[in-house]
């Protein structure tokens, strides 16, 4: 699939991208070359770990507007970064959040009470390929020092505040790094520390979604590709080596249940990179 063409000269509405996005979703679904699907899933995840902040529907807009983004923000806030836009460049549009405070009376009572709305409406942004001038600082993404103990003992605190009891132990089976019981993590101790941090990742993202009752649904394939998923794409907001994403794949051909996958991928990866990082998430 190439990059898919918004329209720049005409009003836009959050329905509008919406529409954009399902249409684009379904193509992806209508693709038939299964090699071409995962090389697409590879490259959308390589971007979801550049935007994790951001939610899965805008991940998907900057990426089937431009999918060889790395960095973007608002027109005036490169210009305080000392960057202005190119001329002729067109603007990746993503949707952004608002919300609006509205008093109500119950007619019975009398009483006043105030509710919030959240509506969405788009907004333009631009890659930093399509702006010049002042340099930016380089963004320093790799885990301090030479192991990735750090790592993993953040990933353990995760787990704590997760209700999530983690246990190393030694795994006799071939091939098996470590699995999860619903509430509960069993590690290989004869690992080494960076293996045991991508296996903790993964069995972290079935904890977080496949346990509950909404999650049994997912079929045990869905639910591989969603660890496997997350794991690469935590791994790769990280800086750190990762498994190879050869195997990476969407394997339906339904529009819902793809976009149900992304969904998950990306909420996973924010929950879990969220407080390993710092960062507050975006719309």
């Amino acid at each position: 699939m190439t990059t898919f063409s918004i329209p720049q000269n005409k009003p836009l509405s959050a329905v509008d991208l919406e529409k954009k996005v399902e249409e684009y979703v379904r193509e992806l679904a209508e693709e038939t070359d299964a090699v071409r699907r995962s090389q697409w899933f590879k490259e959308y995840l390589d971007a979801v770990a550049l935007f994790w902040r951001y939610s899965y529907r805008n991940q998907l807009l900057i990426f089937m507007q431009k999918n060889d983004a790395v960095r973007v923000a608002g027109f005036r806030t490169w210009n305080e970064l000392g960057r202005r836009v190119k001329a002729g460049e067109k603007a990746i549009k993503i949707l952004a959040p608002f919300t609006k405070k509205i008093v109500k009376k119950d007619e019975q009572t009398g009483e006043e009470k105030e509710e919030s709305y959240t509506y969405f409406y788009p907004v333009s942004v631009f890659d930093v390929s399509q702006t010049e001038g002042k340099e930016l600082p380089e963004l320093n993404i790799d885990v301090e020092g030479n192991s990735h103990q750090q790592l993993l003992d953040k990933l353990l605190a995760f787990c704590l505040t997760q209700n999530i009891a983690v246990e190393f132990k030694q795994l006799g089976v071939n091939g098996l790094y470590g699995y999860s019981q619903g509430g509960k993590i069993v590690i290989g101790s004869n690992q080494s520390v960076n293996m045991q941090a991508n296996t903790l990742i993964h069995e972290i993202a079935h904890e977080l979604t496949h346990y509950s009752q909404e999650g049994k649904k997912f079929s045990k394939q869905e639910r591989e590709i969603h660890a496997e998923a997350t794991t690469y794409v935590v791994t790769k907001a990280l800086g750190l080596e990762n498994k190879s994403a050869s195997y990476l794949a969407l394997y339906t051909k339904d529009k819902n249940k793809i976009m149900e996958s992304l969904e998950t991928i990306s909420k996973n990866a924010r929950q879990i990179l969220g407080p390993l990082k710092g960062f507050q998430q975006n719309s």
